[in-house]
């Protein structure tokens, strides 16, 4: 199971990339629980209209809309308080579930990391993009570019994007 984040949904929506990362994990049902949910419906009141392609997907089924269960819950409430709402609930969901999180907060990346949970972070998908062959190299050099103009971002280590 793959467990997201809103930052790395809203990232590759607005680059109208979500494609690549069902394409990216084809045997992995995609997943988010209800702060994320929460964030997305929140984002789209706020003008952010490009995400209503992400509340389409979790409404029609492709990204499963997940409960938290009581140990989740309790779990979520054990996690650093720096963690805002959606990334605990996806935090304690990957614990409990053994699932992997995609998440670009550097925080809950090095927590992740730390606690022996599977995390891919912006770079580290764009990178799997083309050394996985779902995209060609050259693809993800633009998409790169996208997520930068969109964003306005400048992604750090870029290189470790596309060495060899």
């Amino acid at each position: 199971m793959i467990v997201s984040d809103t930052n790395i949904l809203s990232t590759f929506a607005r680059a109208d990339e979500l494609g690549s990362l069902f394409k990216l994990f084809p045997k992995h049902e995609f997943a988010t629980p209800p702060a994320v949910y929460e964030e997305i419906k929140e984002a789209i009141r706020r003008g952010f209209v490009f995400l209503e392609t992400v509340l389409k997907l979790i409404d029609s089924g492709p990204i499963r809309f997940l409960t938290l269960t009581p140990e989740e819950t309790l779990e979520s409430s054990r996690l650093p308080e720096s963690f805002g709402a959606g990334e605990s609930e996806a935090v304690a969901i990957c614990i409990r579930r053994n699932a992997i999180l995609l998440s670009n907060d550097k925080r809950v990346r090095n927590y992740c990391q730390t606690h022996g949970i599977e995390v891919y972070d912006l770079v580290r998908l764009l990178r799997a993009l083309w050394k996985e062959k779902v995209v060609s190299r050259q693809k993800v050099q633009k998409i790169v570019t996208k997520i930068e103009q969109l964003e306005k971002i400048v992604i750090k280590n870029k290189n470790e994007i596309f060495k060899k």
